[in-house]
Order: structure tokens, then sequence, then C-alpha cells
């Protein structure tokens, strides 16, 4: 299990938006004066399944403190809305391995995905429903990354479905699930094959996590194997 950190806290972009919508309010969002410039929130996990490590750069300029490992990630960070260019090096080179362009909406959240490997590297961007949560459940969604793992099934160890038919690249909606520890098992839909498992996730009431399945079921010696990732997404 993994858990995003930073300097820059989704819980500090949460109340910028938060006043930039009561100015709004109060100013009918007058273009003349009281306005307050709109922002967005993104975050950026490596799920691309090798030994790689990798750079992160917005618009030229790098925003990874450390070269992204397998399962690293960066936490959400403030971004101007709009058309954005998010470029991915190596660890040890400025050349791009991927440059990717990205639009997002004001005052939204999202996650960007580095996903696949070699000539299919690319940046998968989902959106991140961070108002879901309440007080006494945890929200989880579940996120198939793995490019050749088929449809999954997310389970309970010895307990019930948590999110079924993910293909790749599906993800499913946030829903609200008891606060408690969890083991769980990813299992091939077709088959109930178990592909990974994952024992004494403890999920917190009020939080929202995404479930990743991510690396290879049939890894080669430089590939990352198939497990089970965790992100705390506030």
């Amino acid at each position: 299990m993994f858990t995003r950190s930073t300097s820059k806290s989704f819980s500090r972009l949460t109340a910028m938006l938060l006043l930039a919508t009561a100015a709004c309010t109060f100013s009918s969002c007058s273009k003349d004066e009281n306005s307050v410039a709109a922002i967005s929130g993104l975050s950026v996990v490596n799920v691309s399944p090798t030994l790689a490590t990798y750079n992160v750069y917005l618009n030229s300029t790098k925003v990874s403190t450390a070269a992204l490992p397998f399962t690293g990630s960066i936490n959400y960070f403030q971004i101007t809305p709009g058309i954005n260019s998010v470029k991915f090096t190596t660890a040890s080179s400025t050349e791009s391995v991927l440059t990717k362009s990205i639009n997002l909406e004001a005052d939204k959240a999202y996650s960007l995905y580095l996903v696949d490997k070699a000539d299919k590297l690319d940046g998968f961007l989902v959106s991140d429903d961070l108002t879901v949560a309440t007080a006494d459940k945890a929200a989880i969604r579940f996120i198939n990354l793995s490019p050749d793992a088929g449809t999954l099934t997310l389970n309970q160890i010895s307990g019930s479905s948590l999110s079924t038919d993910q293909a790749y690249k599906g993800v499913s909606a946030f829903s609200n699930t008891e606060a408690k520890t969890y083991s769980l098992q990813i299992q091939d839909k077709a088959t109930g094959t178990v592909l990974a498992k994952l024992e004494n996730v403890t999920l917190t009431a009020g939080k929202i996590y995404t479930i990743i399945a991510a690396g290879l079921v049939a890894p080669s010696t430089n590939d990352q194997p198939l497990r089970i990732s965790v992100v705390t997404n506030n």
C-alpha cells in the first residue's frame, strides 16, 4: 500500500477551490473586480510495468522531486485549467519518452497515470470526484491498469465483491464502504483465478481511495508483476 505525499497537499487545493467559489458568490464572478484565478488539481502516478523510473515536467517545469518508481506518485498540485503539456523522461535524461497534452476543467481534480511500456507508453487521465466520502464511510474505486490481465474483479478475501468487470483502463465509480481493515484480491473475471492479493488494508472513514491493479500477469525479467496498490486521494 502506498500513499501520496508532498508539501502541497490536496487539502490546500480544496481550500483554494472553496475560496474561489466563495469569491464568485459574493462578487458574481465579476471580471472587473474581486476576480479569483481558476485552478485545477493534478496528481501523477507511474504504473508503467517496468523497472524504469521517470521524472515529470509540467509545461517544461520539473514537478517531480525524484524520479518516480513503479507505483510512485506525485500528490495533487495546483495547475492552470485548459490545455497543459506533461512530459515524462527517464531518471538519467531530459529527453522526452512521452509528452502528453491534457485538458483540465476549472475547479476539478484529476489523476494522470503513466501506463504500459515501450512504444505503447501513454498517459491515462482520470477525473477524481473528491466529494463522495461521508463521515462514517470510506469511498473506494477500482482501476484496472494491467495491460495483459484481461477483465478483473476486486474482491475481499473470503468476502464479497467490491468492484466487478473492469477491463484494461476500466474505472469504477466511487462507492462508499464500511471503514475497516480489508484483505483484498483481484481475480480474472473469465476464470475466477486469483491474480494478486493485498492484506491488512485499513480504510478510514471520511477518506477516499483508489485501488489499482498494476503490473503484468506474465512479466519478463525487466517487468513488474501484477500487484494491488492503494492510493489515498484525500
